[in-house]
């Protein structure tokens, strides 16, 4: 009995071997083929790799957008070159194929903050409304851009407090550039005067400051006007237009020295003041 049973396995093993070796042999050509696909396919992708390089060193596109892309169209690539050498092997791409598109649904809809994170950071990137070291206002963050990423922007604001903004709030809100433009007008440069002074005398020595300080550009020309007349004092606007790199030196430059030249020429700047009439 234990010999006839050894013999039966000896034969049940012959046949799967030669079923084995028969399958391997039915597939050699297809492995071959599979080769020969793979090599031929890795050799079109360098050379799609190198030319893709080339072309976004010819372009303007921001170095993140160029990493972000070229790593996109390299996994597509691959993902292409896999399925055409599985379905030489008689695999079910088309199976595969749907199979790959539920679970990338799944995986889109879980990710689909950051995947907006993403597509608004190459929004940003692309339509570059700042740039790295741009002075910004976005919603009410003001400060200093310091890093440009895929997903998120770190700003440094005033105080030097780091902040992080997913890309999809920085997209989806209004951006203020301050130094988006090569020179910036001093907008908010206000200075009050007495209602007894000279309106013309005091405009005059603001000019006379401006005209002497070369950082404050003559085309366009400054505008020193009459703002508005307060409770307490008539308000001149300073209005220089300087490059954007001398704004605030400008700024705080020339409101010392309007004080400084208002008190040496005899023009009062006031502070607001109540006057209290008491009867008996």
């Amino acid at each position: 009995m234990a010999s006839t049973g050894f013999a039966t396995a000896l034969e049940n093993l012959t046949q799967y071997k030669e079923q084995w070796i028969e399958k391997g042999v039915n597939l050699l050509p297809n492995l071959v083929i599979g080769i020969v696909i793979l090599g031929i396919g890795w050799l079109f992708i360098k050379l799609i790799d190198k030319g893709v390089r080339k072309v976004f060193d010819r372009t303007p596109f921001d170095e993140t957008v160029e990493r972000f892309l070229h790593k996109v169209i390299m996994v597509l690539l691959w993902a292409i070159l896999i399925i055409v050498v599985l379905s030489n092997f008689g695999v079910n791409v088309s199976a595969l194929v749907a199979g790959l598109g539920i679970a990338g649904f799944i995986v889109g809809f879980a990710l689909q903050n950051t995947l907006g994170n993403l597509a608004s950071g190459l929004f940003l990137l692309i339509n570059k409304p700042f740039r790295e070291g741009d002075s910004v206002k976005i919603g009410d963050i003001v400060g200093d851009v310091k890093e440009m990423g895929i997903a998120a922007c770190i700003i440094h604001t005033p105080d030097n407090t780091k902040v992080t903004i997913p890309n999809s709030k920085i997209w989806g809100d209004a951006i203020y550039n301050y130094t988006g433009n090569p020179t910036r007008k001093l907008f908010n440069l206000k200075v009050g005067i007495s209602y007894s002074d000279d309106i013309g005398k005091a405009i005059n020595i603001i000019s006379d400051i401006l005209k002497k300080d070369g950082r404050a550009l003559k085309d366009p020309e400054p505008q020193i006007v009459v703002l508005e007349l307060a409770d307490s004092s008539v308000n001149i606007s300073v209005r220089p237009t300087v490059k954007k790199e001398d704004y605030w030196d400008v700024y705080f430059d020339t409101v010392r020295k309007i004080k400084e030249e208002f008190d040496r020429k005899g023009i009062t700047i006031p502070f607001p003041q109540r006057d209290v009439h008491m009867k008996k």
